[in-house]
């Protein structure tokens, strides 16, 4: 499988897990590794943003086209589940070649999972905003309706 990679891609791949900390503190900005491993927030423009940003990091890696071609998905997603549970000083600790696999894997996978995410993120947003749209309209004509009706009785 790592013959697949090119220098450049593994490079870029190993440099996920090098620069990876097992204690990143709260205050510590977030590794790329753990932003891609990291799941999703409620829809909001910061979740969204957060989104954006791990989309960033895996298309950072540029697997080459077809990296996994022939590797049945389940053995994929078996790699994929691998890396994303240890913590990258584990990761490091693996030769080479498993190391750059399980990466590889996880990138894969994961870019695949965060373009879905954004589509659900982008239509729970313009269902939001037409919900909105809807009540603001709602509560402006019983506005007018209570305005109309008010006059009717002042009339009487």
């Amino acid at each position: 499988m790592t013959a697949r990679l090119s220098p450049d891609a593994s490079a870029r791949l190993a440099a996920l897990a090098a620069a990876a900390d097992d204690d990143e503190g709260e205050d510590a900005e977030p590794s790329a590794l753990s932003l891609i491993k990291s799941v999703p927030g409620n829809v909001s423009l910061e979740s969204m943003l957060a989104e954006i940003a791990k989309l960033d990091a895996v298309r950072a890696a540029r697997l080459p086209d077809g990296v996994f071609a022939g590797v049945a998905p389940k053995v994929i997603a078996a790699w994929r589940a691998r890396a994303t549970v240890e913590a990258p000083s584990h990761l490091r600790s693996h030769p080479r070649p498993l190391m750059l696999t399980l990466l590889a894997a996880l990138v894969y996978e994961r870019q695949r999972e965060i373009t879905d995410t954004l589509a659900d993120l982008l239509i729970s947003t313009v269902h939001r905003i037409g919900a909105r749209a809807e009540r603001k309209v709602t509560q402006e004509l019983v506005a007018e309706f209570r305005k109309v009706a008010g006059c009717r009785e002042e009339a009487a």
